[in-house]
């Protein structure tokens, strides 16, 4: 089967939508598929050093065929700015489907909503079905974020939303509390599949606290607190930096942010105004690079905003458990991501946007080097049983399969 994958962001670029993308390409090409991807270049400073040289547009890597396109920047970028780019990224990757010829089936990772619209134009060219990866339920998560509030704006998007759910073939969502969100609007509850995003747990395992990545950083035996990962809107990064604040007494402990977004240059104005010598910040890290980032650390940060109430599930906490690490979370109790922090006994977790609960939080583990290693071990475990990358992404095969067979039923 031709399968085309339709994507905001794929390596060299760094980000976890990167990283879950690659992966389903190769799971599908290794099941004997014919994969394309389309996606845009990376922005400059979306890469490792010299990532960009001479990137081609078209190449073939690992029996994939990877078809990059150029489009407007939609990250870094004002909101409003961001949400005329969404449809520039929309042609541009219509634009490159076009030009690969015609596929059986299709998956697109969203947001942005406007790949929806993507995917129904190919579909009625190509007589193609096509999947929706549901990562976040929008236009709510923008309009819990404030960064949705005229009356028009939200209208276009509701409809953009509904459109682009109605015709796809099916919707995967990472947690059941997401598809009930979508059951709630209209949706078949025959369309609607959880498939958790997924961790590589051969390839991300516990490892040296001692390593060497730890050694690049000049830190010794000091307690790190890892937050890695999109610095935006989405993310509490005042909660972090604020439970530093509190926790500057204790010399031992060393926080790190690892990553970017549209939150960082706010974030490190802010530490360097409150003096926070404990913390201290780096750029995304390849994807080469990150497990040892992660296993160097003592336990990692899961932050999310008080007013998002969609109910996110990060995937760095799939990644966060089967490196071994304890979380802690700011999360809501009534959410998905707290249910699997607390139902795995993989980490801690506290109220969203309180400091103080972060902070003892992160000293009771500091602490308690056995809590530490019980959470670890159970997160391990918990990825293990639900999150292995071969077991979810032959999921996808299923449901393309799936669609392929009813649509040359129709035909």
């Amino acid at each position: 089967m031709r399968i085309l994958l339709l994507t905001p962001h794929y390596p060299p670029e760094i980000r976890s939508v990167s990283r879950l993308m690659v992966e389903l390409a190769q799971d599908l090409r290794a099941a004997g598929h014919d994969v394309t991807v389309v996606a845009p270049f990376p922005p400059p400073d979306g890469a490792g050093p010299g990532a960009l040289d001479r990137m081609p547009a078209r190449e073939r890597t690992g029996g994939i065929q990877v078809i990059r396109v150029r489009t407007m920047p939609f990250v870094h970028v004002a909101p409003w700015l961001r949400a005329v780019t969404h449809f520039t990224l929309a042609g541009a990757l219509t634009l490159g489907a076009l030009s690969a010829g015609r596929h059986h089936a299709i998956v697109a990772y969203v947001p942005p909503l406007t790949i929806g619209l993507t995917c129904d134009l190919l579909r009625r060219v190509w007589g193609a079905p096509y999947i929706l990866n549901v990562q976040d339920i929008y236009p709510q998560a923008l309009i819990d974020l404030g960064l949705a509030r005229q009356r028009l704006v939200v209208e276009i998007l509701r409809w953009i939303e509904q459109y682009s759910y109605r015709h796809a073939g099916a919707i995967t969502v990472h947690s059941e509390g997401n598809r009930r969100l979508l059951l709630e609007r209209g949706l078949d509850a025959g369309k609607v599949h959880i498939v958790h995003n997924w961790v590589d747990t051969a390839a991300i395992r516990p490892g040296l606290r001692a390593n060497g990545f730890r050694a690049s950083l000049g830190l010794g035996d000091e307690f790190v607190v890892l937050f890695a990962g999109v610095l935006g809107y989405a993310q509490d990064i005042d909660v972090i930096l604020e439970a530093a604040r509190l926790l500057r007494a204790y010399e031992g402990i060393v926080f790190i942010l690892a990553g970017d977004g549209v939150r960082k240059a706010q974030a490190v104005e802010q530490a360097a105004a409150w003096g926070l010598r404990n913390v201290r910040f780096l750029p995304f890290q390849p994807l080469e690079v990150y497990p040892q980032l992660v296993t160097m650390s003592d336990v990692c940060l899961v932050t999310l905003q008080k007013s998002v109430t969609t109910p996110v599930v990060p995937s760095k906490i799939m990644t966060i458990m089967a490196a071994g690490r304890p979380i802690v979370a700011t999360v809501d109790s009534g959410g998905d991501a707290y249910e699997v922090i607390a139902g795995s006994g993989g980490g801690v977790c506290t109220p969203p946007g309180e400091p103080a609960a972060l902070a003892e939080a992160i000293l009771a583990l500091y602490r308690d080097p056995a809590l530490r290693q019980r959470a670890g071990e159970a997160g391990r475990r918990f990825a293990e049983m639900h999150f292995d990358r071969r077991a979810v992404t032959a999921v996808y095969a299923r449901l393309l399969a799936e669609l392929r067979g009813h649509a040359d039923g129709r035909r």
